[in-house]
C-alpha cells in the first residue's frame, strides 16, 4: 500500500479523494498551494499523513512532491489552465498519474502522453469523475448483451443544489456556454437545445443542455455509435434557466462572470439535494433503448470522487494495470468500477 500524493487534497473533490485512499490504508500527502490548508487536510485524516506546499502548474514543486510516492493525482482545477508540468514531473519521478478531469481539452492532452507513459511502464488515468470515468462506465453496462453496436449515445449529468460550487468549476462551466461543441454528429452550441430526461429518484424529468465532454471524443471508439450527445442541468431551475439565457446572448463570457454566478449560488446552497445524477443512454436502429445510473440523494460530490480514489489506490497497490493513457473503466473495468461504487454505497440501475 504506497504512498499517494492529491494536489488540490483539501479541495470539494480532493478532499473526497483523499478521505478515500487513507479508508484504503493509504499513506495520503496533501499537496497545495495553500500549506495551511494542506496541512488542516492531513491532520483530519490522521497523524500518520502528511502536507507539502505545491503547485501543480510548477515543475519544481511538483517534482519535490512527489519524492517518496507512487502515485500523484491531480484534483486542482481548473484543468484547462493547468497545463502539462505534473505529467513531466511523473515521467520523470517515475510515478502513475490519476486525475478528476471532465475536462475535454484535458482529456485529450494527457491521451497526448499516453505513448510516453506505457515506455516507461506507467499509467496515466485520466476523467476518473462523473464524466467520461462513470458516464463511461454505465454506457458500457447498458451495451451489455446487444447484439450489435448502438447509434447513438446521450449522457446526461444532473447536480444537486446543496453540492458546493467552487469558483474555480463555476468559471469552467461558464466558458463552455453558447460556445460552439465538436460532436460525431456535427456542432452543437454549449448550453442549448434543452431537452427533458426521466432522471431516476429524487430528481424525476428535469429539463437539461448541451455540455462539452469528453465523451465526445471517447465514445465513437468505445461504443461504435455514431451520434453522442451530453447534457448537464442543476437541481435550481431559475440556475439552468440563467445559464441557458447567458448562452443564447453570448459566448465570450470570462471569470468575471464565473466569480458572480459561483457568488449568488452560494446564496441558495441550503436548498435541495447534495446528491445529483449521471446517466448513460443508447438507442439502436430499431429504436431500442437501453440505459444505466447512478443516483443519489446525497454525497453526489463523493460518487463523483471516488472512481479517481479506485483508480489511484488500484496503481498505488501494484495490482496489474493498463500502461498509458487509460480512463478509469478502462484501467478497472467497466463492471469492476462500478462494483467498487457499489460497495460503497452507489448502486448502477439499469433503466
Amino acid at each position: 500500500m504506497r504512498p499517494v500524493v492529491v494536489f488540490g487534497g483539501y479541495g470539494a473533490f480532493g478532499a473526497h479523494v483523499a478521505r478515500e485512499l487513507a479508508r484504503l490504508g493509504h499513506v495520503v500527502t496533501i499537496a497545495g498551494r495553500n500549506r495551511g490548508k494542506a496541512e488542516a487536510g492531513a491532520a483530519g485524516l490522521g497523524p500518520q499523513h502528511h502536507a507539502v506546499a505545491a503547485d501543480v502548474a510548477d515543475p519544481v514543486s511538483c517534482r519535490a512532491a512527489l519524492a517518496g510516492q507512487s502515485v500523484a493525482v491531480s484534483c486542482a482545477g481548473p484543468f484547462s489552465a493547468q497545463g502539462e508540468a505534473l505529467l513531466h514531473a511523473c515521467l520523470a519521478s517515475r510515478c502513475h498519474y490519476a486525475d478528476i478531469a471532465d475536462d475535454r481539452a484535458h482529456c485529450a492532452r494527457v491521451r497526448g502522453w499516453g505513448g510516453r507513459f506505457r515506455e516507461a511502464g506507467l499509467t496515466a488515468a485520466y476523467g476518473c469523475s462523473s464524466l467520461p470515468g462513470l458516464s463511461g462506465a454505465l454506457a458500457l453496462l447498458a451495451q451489455e448483451g446487444a447484439d450489435a453496436p448502438a447509434r447513438r449515445a446521450r449522457v446526461a449529468l444532473f447536480i444537486g443544489n446543496r453540492n458546493h460550487k467552487g469558483p474555480a468549476a463555476v468559471r469552467s462551466a461558464v466558458r463552455g456556454m453558447g460556445r460552439p461543441i465538436s460532436a460525431p454528429q456535427g456542432n452543437l452550441k454549449g448550453f442549448a437545445d434543452p431537452v427533458v430526461v426521466g432522471l431516476p429518484p429524487p430528481f424525476g424529468r428535469r429539463s437539461l443542455y448541451n455540455f462539452d465532454g469528453p465523451e465526445y471524443d471517447l465514445f465513437p471508439a468505445l461504443l461504435g455509435v455514431s451520434s453522442v450527445v451530453v447534457k448537464v442541468g442543476f437541481e435550481m431551475r431559475i440556475a439552468t434557466r440563467a445559464f441557458a439565457a447567458l448562452a443564447a446572448l453570448s459566448s465570450r463570457y470570462g471569470d468575471r462572470t464565473g466569480w458572480l454566478l459561483a457568488g449568488l449560488g452560494a446564496l441558495s446552497s441550503g436548498i435541495g439535494h447534495s446528491g445529483g445524477a449521471v446517466m448513460a443512454e443508447l438507442t439502436w436502429a430499431d429504436g431500442t433503448v437501453r440505459g444505466a445510473a447512478l443516483t443519489c440523494a446525497e454525497d453526489g460530490q463523493r460518487m463523483a470522487a471516488l472512481p479517481c480514489a479506485l483508480a489511484a489506490s488500484a496503481l498505488a497497490s501494484g495490482e496489474p494495470s493498463r500502461a498509458g493513457a487509460a480512463t478509469a473503466y478502462e484501467l478497472l473495468g467497466h463492471q469492476g468500477l462500478l462494483e467498487g461504487m457499489a460497495r460503497r454505497g452507489f448502486a448502477p440501475l439499469r433503466l
